[in-house]
Parts: structure tokens; sequence; C-alpha cells
């Protein structure tokens, strides 16, 4: 069987509930083993905001990096995949470049998008066509406002389905603007595959 996608429960673990999630949209619940979500938690939450308090900044790329390197060498019988972290300019939403291809593959994108010129946020991009990028944001959202369309809420239907879509030529600018990929010296995305 497979787990329905979660939602964050703070402001600050979209990375390690979208990790989460890519997992179980790869796997079956009993396919899961307790050591990956164990290590999620374990990289995650690494940055340390003002008077020393860890987590009040998420998750740092570099540890992003690390649970993407730490799943590429973990390997079960029924539980294998393979990482890539892109950054800078390798985070494009051209046709025919590796993000397409590991969506075309079955694979999923954990995308670093902007909410605010300050606020960060990791989405988990499930599919996309020539107009749209179909992402399960585990930010919960009733509505989005000011966007003029360029990003929607869906209806998330069976729980594993998207709940949010963005125009793809929006998300892929440089411009510093809400739901989109940023200037391309701060990009960052992991895709991950099934590989057993």
């Amino acid at each position: 069987m497979y787990s329905p996608f979660h939602y964050q429960i703070s402001e600050y673990d979209c990375v390690p509930t979208a990790i989460t999630n890519a997992i179980s949209f790869l796997f079956h619940r009993k396919e899961i083993p307790p050591m990956v979500l164990r290590h999620l938690y374990l990289y995650c939450l690494d940055t340390v905001g003002q008077d020393s308090r860890f987590g009040l900044g998420g998750t740092s790329k570099y540890a992003v990096r690390m649970v993407g390197n730490w799943l590429n060498s973990y390997r079960r019988k029924s539980f294998s995949v393979a990482t890539q972290f892109l950054e800078k300019e390798q985070v494009s939403l051209e046709s025919g470049g590796q993000i397409e291809s590991c969506l075309s593959e079955g694979g999923v994108v954990l995308c670093n998008i902007l909410l605010t010129p300050r606020d960060e946020h990791y989405l988990m991009v499930m599919d996309m066509d020539d107009e749209w990028i179909y992402c399960f944001d585990s930010y919960r959202r009733q509505s989005i406002r000011g966007m003029k369309g360029m990003a929607r809420v869906i209806n998330d239907g069976d729980g594993r389905s998207p709940n949010l879509k963005i125009k793809r030529d929006w998300v892929g600018q440089g411009q510093v603007k809400r739901f989109c990929l940023g200037p391309i010296p701060m990009r960052e995305s992991l895709l991950i595959w099934r590989t057993s």
C-alpha cells in the first residue's frame, strides 16, 4: 500500500517533508526502512538562527546534498534509489533537460523555489507538460493570491496527486519573484529515482 503525502507540521520542515513524500511516492509503505526516515531527520533542519536555535532557517543545501548522497549509498533488497543534486545553471526546465528526463523516467524532482525575496521553499515536482509543472506542496494552502493565474492550488484528490500547478515559463524565470526558481546562483534541486 502506498501512503498519502504529508503536510509540514511547522514553518521550517519543507525539506524533510518533501523528501519523505518523494520516498512515499516511489515506494510502498512496507518497502521503506525506518533507517531512511531516521537519516532524513538526522541531516535536515541543520541551520542555526538567532540565539543559536537550530532549524529556524530550515535545511541548508549542504544537508540536501548530504541526504541525497546517503540515499544513493543506502541499499536494501526492496529499497534502492538514485539521486542527483543539481545547482545553479543545471536547474533548468528546458525540454530534454535533466529535470524533464527524471520525470519522464518515473522519478520526482525536489525543487527549491522562492516564496519571498528572502524565503525559500521546497516543492515535490511530479509531472510537467508544455505549459505547467505539477507539484505537491507540503505547505497546505487554500488559495494563492496575487499571482494572476501563474500558480494555482488544485484538488489533490486521493492525497497522492499534485495539489499545485505553476506555469512552466513563470517558475523557470530568473527573477526574484514568488513561485520562481530564482536567479541562477541560488538554484538547487534534488532528483530522485527508484532503482530497485
